[in-house]
């Protein structure tokens, strides 16, 4: 019987998350699509109307409905991260060049790649 090993990543660079209660949506939730990202192609600031917003992939929404609304399950959580930090991988979303992650502190919520050097599985 073989066990899971923990993957791990050393953060190289600074994260810090939007002053925002995370967005979380289920398939068909309406989402209110604000603006572009300044510095990342294909995302945009969403709102859910209520309280909570984010960053989220515009793929993610479908803007063919008249209504835009989610397309999947996504949470916009992010990390607040440093250089030397470490952090848990949990799943890896290539299409969107981010993981979910976990600190030390066990929050949870994505982290760019380019901020992550993925150290090999110990064992």
């Amino acid at each position: 019987m073989s066990t899971l090993k923990a993957i791990n990543a050393q953060v190289t660079g600074s994260q810090e998350s939007p002053d925002a209660i995370p967005l979380t949506l289920k398939p068909g939730d309406v989402v209110h699509v604000q603006h572009a990202h300044p510095d990342r192609e294909g995302y945009v600031w969403a709102e859910d109307g209520q309280l909570s917003a984010g960053w989220m992939p515009l793929d993610l929404v479908d803007m063919n409905s008249g209504t835009p609304k989610a397309k999947a399950e996504y949470c916009s959580a992010e990390l607040t991260v440093e250089p030397g930090d470490t952090v848990r991988l949990i799943w890896e979303d290539p299409a969107h060049d981010a993981c979910w992650c976990e600190d030390r502190h066990s929050e949870r919520g994505w982290i760019r790649n380019e901020h992550l050097q993925f150290e090999p599985p110990q064992g």
